[in-house]
């Protein structure tokens, strides 16, 4: 076990927001955790910046984050103010693609708390990092000094090979929580398991890899909101009418906000004061691989060339059955087999464009496709990931490879390129590695 590896699980069991409860500022003693940094300079009357990355559940005024940043104006007396992302409009991503007009939560204190709410209703957790959203979200505002990611709901159809698979969509999660890593290094990072669906059991996939996720990664902190709605019953009240998904957040019943801002309070005063927290980048951690992906020499139906500098391959697919691969070499599937691995890319997506990975290798018993999943992204840089695949001791002589596909896009004509590849990389493990390096 590494040294600098810590795992933080936060959890709530506070139902309301009494001001004399979980409002209050938190002592001094307590665990380092992701708040920590954030928490000691409005301790120390510095102002700081708070981003969250967020889907339909943190979005209404009366939400989670609303909520949660109100609290933390109370408890450090500081002035809150609140940007939210302004895309959604009239039920649908026709907005702006840029913050509205700032609202302040909080008129007065010894520091400013700014909250960028980057939330976007429908979307998976990569979708800010798209180039028309990521210039306004996440490349114009200050330096945070804390991130959340508070996805899931959105990201239920991850390919599953097989029953219980769960390796595409811990690979979505790595994917975004490494992109926020390649822009901001060394920032703390949250990541919530948000709440269980009423009465039916569909989220169970996303709480699974979000957990996996949280204790696969060092110091990424782990804010258990899921629990709370389970001991208080799972109740009517808690979600909107009519809705057995989202919670309930609106202005005269937000109980169910409550319980994800009173999980997320909890863990704010269980930070330690002056202690500090960095959350690694996994795609800087060094990671030699076990397998090159030099040439991918295995191409269907595409156009590729080298950078003059070689370190980036740019391919156009011909058609959506184009693909580039590779095929292992007996050496290289004898230095996978038997082995847990993750596989990450590095790639530059052009507009209206998806771009997809698939792994072809035998897992139980039986020859198996594994997808890293890129979701609705399309237009940037982006990290395609697949986390955490068994590989069988004895393949049978089946070919093992990889291919990297195009895919249309609903009412687009079909573009197939140029697709940068800057990095593909297979590691030993759960947590991918390397990618960035």
């Amino acid at each position: 076990m590494h040294t600098n590896r810590r795992r933080f699980l936060l959890t709530a069991s506070a139902l309301s927001f009494g001001a004399a409860g979980w409002m209050r500022a938190a002592d001094a003693a307590g665990t380092a955790n992701a708040f920590s940094p954030i928490r000691t300079k409005l301790a120390q009357g510095k102002d700081a910046v708070l981003f969250i990355n967020g889907d339909s559940t943190s979005y209404e005024p009366n939400g989670p984050y609303f909520l949660f940043a109100k609290a933390i104006g109370e408890a450090m007396d500081c002035k809150v103010v609140l940007h939210r992302w302004g895309e959604w409009e009239m039920g649908k991503p026709s907005g702006p693609k840029q913050y509205e007009p700032p609202v302040t939560l909080r008129a007065t204190g010894r520091a400013t708390l700014t909250v960028y709410l980057a939330t976007l209703p429908g979307a998976s957790a990569t979708e800010m990092f798209v180039n028309d959203r990521r210039a306004q979200a996440i490349d114009a505002i200050p330096l945070p000094d804390c991130c959340i990611l508070h996805h899931g709901h959105n990201m239920l159809g991850a390919f599953q090979s097989l029953p219980g698979d769960r390796t595409s969509l811990r690979g979505w999660l790595f994917a975004a929580i490494g992109m926020t890593s390649m822009k901001w290094p060394g920032v703390p990072q949250v990541i919530t398991n948000q709440n269980p669906w009423k009465r039916v059991d569909n989220y169970k996939r996303a709480l699974e890899s979000i957990q996996a996720v949280a204790a696969l990664h060092p110091s990424l902190t782990l804010v258990d909101s899921h629990t709370a709605f389970i001991t208080a019953g799972l109740t009517d009240d808690l979600y909107r009418n009519n809705d057995v998904i989202h919670p309930s957040d609106g202005p005269s019943n937000h109980k169910g906000a409550a319980l994800v801002a009173a999980a997320l309070m909890s863990a704010w005063n269980s930070a330690a004061v002056d202690r500090a927290f960095s959350t690694p980048s996994w795609p800087a951690m060094p990671d030699k691989g076990l397998a090159g992906w030099a040439e991918l020499s295995d191409r269907n139906n595409v156009e590729a060339a080298r950078s003059p500098d070689g370190r980036t391959l740019e391919v156009t697919f011909r058609d959506p059955e184009a693909s580039i691969g590779k095929k292992f070499s007996a050496d290289e599937v004898a230095a996978i087999s038997g082995k847990t691995i993750s596989i990450s890319a590095l790639v530059n997506v052009p507009p209206k464009m998806r771009v997809a990975g698939s792994f072809h290798c035998k897992c139980e018993g039986e020859p198996r496709v594994f997808i890293l999943r890129s979701g609705g992204f399309t237009d940037g840089r982006m990290l395609l990931v697949c986390a955490g695949i068994k590989v069988d001791e004895e393949q049978g002589g089946m070919p093992v490879e990889l291919k990297l596909s195009a895919s249309l896009v609903t009412n687009e004509p079909f573009v197939g390129g140029p697709l940068l590849i800057r990095n593909v990389k297979f590691t030993e493990g759960g947590l991918p590695k390397g990618i960035g390096v």
